[in-house]
């Protein structure tokens, strides 16, 4: 075994991860791949790359999945993830992963990446410098943990080791590209690295984490030196900080990405599409017929053309004939347009009048379920990978939730505007058992406060001191009897 070894999870898959991306992409990305994505039907022989060629660009591939795959960010990300954080991690709103993405901006990629490929992977690392005394020292060395997100392609292979009655991921290999200038500044070269994460130790029970870089010269791989990362207080790791995240749970498990039969759906369309192009160029247009043409007549033709609308005659019967319609390939596609709609394409359903109210309720509840889960997943493995970041930043990284966490939101449905509960505020306003800007706020905006009940119950002791006679006043918002 070599450097460049795969795990088999990793070859069993990586075909259906390139196909999601490509698909994702759209028909650029398609039309690239050619007889990938659109074979070269039966009929058209060996050899016949001048039809293929025409085949192929009068096909039309529907970019259903990557807009779908877009709308579930912006339902995912319709209101601001919750992050509590301490000071010494703020830079993370801006810069969390050493390349200018905000925390934000990592997670909104995670879904994109578990969506299309079932999961992605998170590790934090931090700059082999030796430890700092002070958080001045720190921002001297420009010493901060970054949060790295990784797309499945990109971690190679992984393993475990069982300690006690603990699973423990004891080696990981993450494939990373580097670019590199020529002497004269201007030619760019990218060349291929491995990242090696070991957890060591395990014989003598003192385990420890190192990382190892594997440079490629010329097909030639080079180990770099080992080195042994240390937290705020100079101390091992005694694990790898580095987690899968999934859509269902956030073990090294794969199964098919939440996209994938949409996917799929997608490139059957497109296929039948190309029939249906290539079957209205060919016989869309009226054919001349000489059905009693003798082998005499057949020669003139060949020598002099036959004119159609022409004074000159010819000696024998003409006909113009139109082919048929044939409706299967359309049919075909009308089908799969109608299953991509119901597996999730929202954005190619404007105002649907045949569905109650109740059927799309529940198709949206469906259609966010897988949703659901896989944002709860990234908050759990995002909160995970901060802690690691305070484990290398901070001299107390025991944390609790409401001083370290990072939380999406799983309420992506926006709730219907209700007369009904309109009615409800606007009687309890009345009564002073809500402040009136709870049912002003529903008014507007169809939704209610998410302040919590100190909040509320401080709004009404103030609106009864602003009021103490009870009269409704619109203009002071206070209440009445």
């Amino acid at each position: 075994m070599t450097v460049t070894t795969r795990h088999p999870d990793y070859d069993e898959n990586i075909e259906l991860w390139i196909k999601l991306d490509d698909v994702c992409k759209g028909q650029k990305a398609i039309k690239a791949k050619a007889k990938t994505y659109l074979p070269v039907p039966e009929t058209f022989g060996d050899g016949d790359t001048d039809r293929y060629k025409d085949y192929l660009g009068r096909a039309v591939f529907y970019g259903v999945t990557g807009r779908t795959l877009n709308s579930y960010i912006g339902s995912a990300f319709n209101k601001l993830p919750e992050f509590k954080r301490p000071e010494a991690l703020e830079y993370m709103e801006r810069n969390a992963d050493g390349a200018g993405r905000s925390i934000f901006q990592c997670s909104q990629r995670m879904l994109r990446l578990v969506m299309k490929h079932y999961r992605c992977a998170v590790y934090v690392d931090y700059p082999n410098v030796a430890p700092s005394r002070n958080r001045e020292e720190d921002k001297r060395k420009n010493a901060f943990p970054m949060i790295h997100t990784l797309n499945a392609k990109s971690v190679i292979d992984w393993d475990y080791i069982i300690i006690g009655n603990q699973k423990k991921l004891s080696f990981v290999k993450i494939l990373e590209m580097v670019s590199t200038r020529g002497p004269d500044g201007f030619t760019r070269q990218s060349k291929e690295q491995y990242r090696v994460l070991r957890l060591e130790g395990a014989e003598t029970g003192n385990l420890f984490y190192t990382v190892q870089i594997y440079t490629n010269d010329d097909g030639n791989w080079a180990e770099g030196i080992k080195y042994t990362p240390t937290d705020y207080h100079g101390a091992t790791w005694s694990y790898i900080p580095f987690s899968f995240c999934g859509a269902v749970d956030n073990s090294d498990d794969i199964d098919n990405a939440p996209l994938l039969e949409l996917a799929d759906l997608n490139l059957a369309h497109y296929r039948n599409s190309a029939d249906v192009e290539e079957s209205g160029f060919i016989v869309g247009q009226p054919t001349v017929c000489l059905p009693d043409v003798s082998h005499e007549q057949y020669e003139i033709i060949k020598k002099d053309k036959l004119s159609i609308g022409s004074r000159n005659g010819f000696p024998t019967k003409v006909e113009i004939v139109q082919a048929e319609d044939n409706n299967l390939a359309k049919q075909l596609m009308t089908d799969k347009w109608e299953q991509m709609k119901e597996m999730g394409a929202r954005l190619i359903e404007v105002g649907s009048a045949n569905k109650t109210a109740t059927q799309s309720d529940n198709e949206d509840s469906i259609q966010h379920s897988v949703v659901s889960l896989a944002v709860s997943n990234i908050s759990e493995v995002l909160t995970m990978a901060l802690r690691w970041c305070a484990k290398f930043a901070l001299p107390n990284h025991e944390l609790g939730p409401e001083e370290l966490s990072y939380v999406i939101s799983q309420d992506f449905n926006k709730p219907k505007f209700s007369e009904e509960r309109a009615k409800r505020l606007y009687e309890a306003c009345v009564g002073d058992y809500l402040p009136w800007a709870v049912w002003y706020k529903y008014e507007q905006t169809g939704m209610f406060t998410e302040e919590k009940w100190d909040e509320i119950q401080k709004q009404i002791d103030q609106q009864r001191m602003s009021n103490p006679l009870g009269n409704y006043n619109p203009n002071s918002g206070g209440g009445n009897e």
